[in-house]
């Protein structure tokens, strides 16, 4: 059967036109996100939780060059300024530690440690805040050190150049925002999505980036630091300020840090999984295993109570503290409890009616 002319040219413009479509969605997959976040705000989730956020997101994000570059940037720079404050307020301990006949010779060196601490978390405060903000709107800010440092880290991790990272920050500046979807469209989108996408991505990733940021900070912190969970007393000796550190921790936390650890650990690596693997299913038995750990771990310091009030100056405050403590860790066990049961109930009632089910893949 012949065809007419009209026909010929109908039929040349549909191929066209899906062959035009078929290429823009292969130079989507290319040049996408792995995250399915907008490259500002996943570029913004990389600052915020400084180094440890930088590398969740070089582990996640595999396809968009500039969010790895932001992630590059945040490990390098917060990384390297971690490592300065550390190795001074190391340095200012061991100074401020020497025993008295000797004391005058370091306490220049402690000075300075203390300074060099003060100023380099100074700047790291300044450059999150600007890094962020830059970075929020759409702006691509390499710093002079620290983002040739990673530029070349990532030239060695994936082979990509600055001319690449150029060209892909005018590219989102250039590219306009796409419309919201129409009334009509959002309930089959909600429906293909699943329930377990009611709320935003970026909140659920925020949520879980600032659990991972704190369970972090507590897990250096009471390895390293758990001296310094203590009362702090300042006195005056010829002049000369001293501050009196009383730890409130006794011997008997070594007993407990072995579950803590494993809570600590498990939060992180729980929420690391929950922002790569975005569904109902993974989120809310993460969540239940961890709020189930948080009980055990908070019922376990009630077993053991590893403080020591005594040193408190204050008798009264050293009388009530205690109590007070006793039953912060009682209201928090409770709270974890009620919130694994309650999450546990809500799982077996959308598997019982058959709510929990994987998102279909939407048609290229």
């Amino acid at each position: 059967m012949q065809l007419s002319p009209k026909e010929r040219i109908r039929i040349y413009e549909e191929e066209k036109a899906r062959i035009e479509t078929q290429e823009k969605v292969e130079a989507e997959k290319e040049t996408g996100f792995s995250t399915n976040l907008k490259p500002n705000v996943a570029g913004l989730l990389c600052y915020l939780g400084v180094w440890v956020t930088g590398i969740i997101f070089l582990i996640i994000e595999r396809k968009n060059k500039m969010v790895r570059f932001h992630a590059m940037q945040s490990l390098v720079t917060f990384g390297i300024l971690q490592i300065v404050i550390a190795i001074a307020n190391a340095v200012s301990e061991w100074a401020g530690g020497v025993p008295s006949p000797w004391s005058w010779f370091f306490y220049p060196q402690m000075v300075a440690a203390n300074v060099v601490a003060t100023v380099f978390m100074v700047i790291g405060l300044v450059l999150w805040l600007v890094l962020m903000y830059q970075t929020y709107h759409d702006r691509l800010l390499k710093l002079p050190i620290f983002g040739n440092i990673a530029q070349r880290l990532l030239s060695k991790l994936d082979g990509s150049t600055a001319e690449d990272l150029k060209q892909q920050a005018e590219s989102a500046k250039a590219e306009p925002e796409q419309p919201p979807p129409t009334t009509k469209e959002a309930p089959a989108n909600k429906t293909r999505m699943g329930p377990h996408l009611e709320g935003t991505r970026v909140g659920r990733i925020t949520a879980s980036v600032a659990a991972i940021v704190w369970s972090a900070i507590l897990l250096v912190f009471f390895n390293l630091f758990s001296s310094y969970f203590a009362i702090y007393s300042r006195e005056a000796i010829d002049g000369i300020t001293r501050w009196n550190i009383y730890p409130l921790l006794t011997q008997d936390f070594n007993l407990v840090l072995p579950i803590l650890n494993v809570t600590l650990i498990l939060s992180i690596v729980g929420h690391s999984i929950t922002i790569a693997l975005d569904r109902y299913l993974v989120r809310q038995i993460t969540l239940i295993v961890l709020n189930t750990l948080g009980m055990i771990t908070t019922i376990t310091f009630l077993r053991v109570f590893p403080f020591d009030f005594s040193v408190t100056p204050h008798a009264g405050a050293a009388a009530v503290l205690p109590t007070v403590a006793v039953v912060i860790m009682i209201l928090i066990a409770i709270g974890l409890g009620i919130s694994a049961l309650v999450r546990f109930i809500k799982l077996m009632v959308k598997v019982a009616r058959g709510g929990v089910k994987p998102s279909p893949t939407p048609p290229a």
